[in-house]
Order: structure tokens, then sequence, then C-alpha cells
């Protein structure tokens, strides 16, 4: 019997797993990811800003449930002729089947100092560590290219600290942008526009933030939303999917994030998880019940993206008014 390794313990991997498991209790599953955790990254925003509990699994419970083996190890490189997989500090292996559900990675700015303690881009996010950050941290700095970014400040200016939003700008709210602009006002938050991040100040942790007015904030924290890209460099030439789901290699499937062709474009990120639940189940039945894919990417409707902006408005304004 073919097994199936999966790249990645995220929204895609996890639930691609439940969905194979579902169709076959047998067939050899093997994980692999770096953390030992799995989360939901659309709870940690409101983890962060203390509505909200975060629910953390740790990966080895999951799948035992799921008789699945763990190896946890960053994946370094796949070699798609081999069939092999290369992983950091641990020994390679072949795989029969390989999906990879590496999901998203942020868009890297080059930022000088970026390594330092409390710079932190979005896709790299713990968000345990960032809580503990959180509660000694006075003065944050957002870089915003999304909605995301507009989403992280609004909600953590509920934590009462000195934010800045630094921007070049936000055109991508459309008719909105005005209103998120006030809300932003209203909260207390300082935004700076056509800006960019030019250096990260501190020995160990960040102190401070150079930025191109120019300027140097004091920070003890930096997020960074940058935009995303699909993670999939694990090959020696540059690789996206041929089609949905497929790769140009044999018995290589793309899933979730890393299946994209688009999310540079991204700014709203709406039905993310829908999608990638969608995109398990069809993924699983092709590989398990050896049927075609009926899976086809929905495309959100400018109309709904802006009613979409609307209900935010609405929600970010009501969590104000959260008893602490």
């Amino acid at each position: 019997m073919k097994s199936i390794c999966v790249i990645g313990a995220g929204e895609a991997g996890i639930n691609f797993i439940k969905e194979i498991r579902k169709l076959n209790r047998d067939i050899p599953l093997k994980l692999i990811d770096e953390r030992d955790r799995y989360f939901r990254r659309k709870d940690v925003f409101n983890y962060w800003a203390s509505l909200s509990k975060l629910d953390v699994l740790p990966l080895a419970d999951f799948c035992g449930e799921y008789s699945v083996e763990f190896v946890q190890a960053k994946v370094e490189r796949i070699n798609p002729n081999t069939k092999r997989v290369f992983l950091k500090d641990k020994p390679s292996f072949e795989f029969d089947i390989l999906v990879i559900a590496s999901g998203f990675k942020s868009k890297d700015l080059s930022i000088k100092g970026d390594f330092r303690e409390g710079f932190w881009y979005l896709s790299d996010i713990e968000p345990v560590k960032v809580k503990d950050y959180l509660s000694i941290s006075s003065d944050i700095v957002v870089y915003v290219s999304t909605l995301l970014g507009i989403k992280l400040a609004l909600l953590l200016s509920l934590l009462k600290k000195d934010i800045k939003v630094i921007a070049n700008d936000l055109s991508f709210l459309r008719n909105y942008e005005e209103s998120f602009k006030n809300l932003l006002k209203e909260r207390n938050i300082d935004i700076y526009f056509g800006v960019t991040i030019e250096e990260v100040i501190g020995e160990s942790m960040v102190k401070a933030v150079r930025v191109s007015l120019p300027k140097v904030f004091s920070s003890q924290l930096v997020f960074v939303d940058s935009g995303f890209i699909p993670n999939r460099d694990f090959f020696e030439e540059q690789v996206a999917p041929r089609d949905i789901f497929l790769s140009p290699y044999s018995n290589i499937y793309f899933l979730g994030g890393a299946n994209s062709l688009d999310i540079e474009k991204e700014c709203f990120f709406i039905n993310s998880t829908e999608e990638t639940q969608r995109q398990s189940i069809s993924l699983a039945k092709m590989l398990i019940l050896g049927v075609s894919s009926d899976y086809t990417p929905q495309r959100i409707p400018v109309f709904e993206e802006e009613k979409y902006l609307e209900e935010l408005l609405q929600q970010v304004t009501l969590s104000s008014e959260q008893p602490k």
C-alpha cells in the first residue's frame, strides 16, 4: 500500500489528514512540520487582544489520534526524481505520495536588523511568545499592506499600547479607506503614509525602528504585514501548480496556500479557511477514491469584499466595548 507524506501542519495539512482518515483508516500517513503544535491563525489576533482564548493542539496528540507518524523537522529540499525529502538535522526519507501543504510565507522586505527578538513577519508568528511580549511592551509598530495589518493594529489598540501604523497607502480599502483611517485615529493610532521601515534597532531585543521619514520610533514589538507568497521553495527550480493540486512531478501535489497562484494580489483573506477545507476534501477523494478533482476556486466579487469591510468596521467598533 502506498503511503502519503504531508508537509505542513497548518489548516490545510490538518484538514487533509482528517479527510483522508474518513475515507481510509489504514493508509500510512506521515506529517512533517517545524512546530510541535497546531493553532488556527484566524484566532490569533483576538487572542492577543484578550478577546478570546487560543486553542492549541499538540501535534503528537493529533497524530496519535489519527494514526499518523509525526516528524518535527524543517524541510530543506525535495528531490522529485529520487522521491526523497531532505530535513534539517534529521535523516532524509523516500516518499510514495507527497502533499505539500506548507501554506504562505511573508514577502521578505530585507529590513536591516530583522533578526532581533520582537520582530515578526506575520507568517512567522509564535502566538504564546508574542502574547508574553505584549504583556511587557508599551510601544508597537505595525507595517501594513493588507487588511490583516489593519485588523491587528485595531485589535492591539484595545490593550492601550502606543501603536504606530506604517503604510505605503491604504487604497486597497477602496470606498472604506477614510472610514478605517478615522477609526485608527479614534483609537489613538498614529499613521504614517508613504513610509518604509529601514532598520530595526537594538541589541538582542528590538528597542526602536528607523523609518524613511527619516525618523526613529521607540518600539519593543514590530509586526510586518508585507503580503504573502506561496511557500513552496523546496525544489532546485521555481515550481508552481500545473493545474489544480498538480505539480510538474509525478505523485507530488500542492494544497492550501502552497496551491495558490495569485495570493500576492490578496488583501482581504475572506474565505481562506473555507477554501482550504474544500481543497482538502477534494484532494483526499482524488487520492483515495481515484476520482477527478471537483474543486474550483471561488472568486469573491467586489461587492462581497466591500460588504466584508463594512461588517469588519462594525465588529471592530463593537470589540472596543468588550469588557477587559
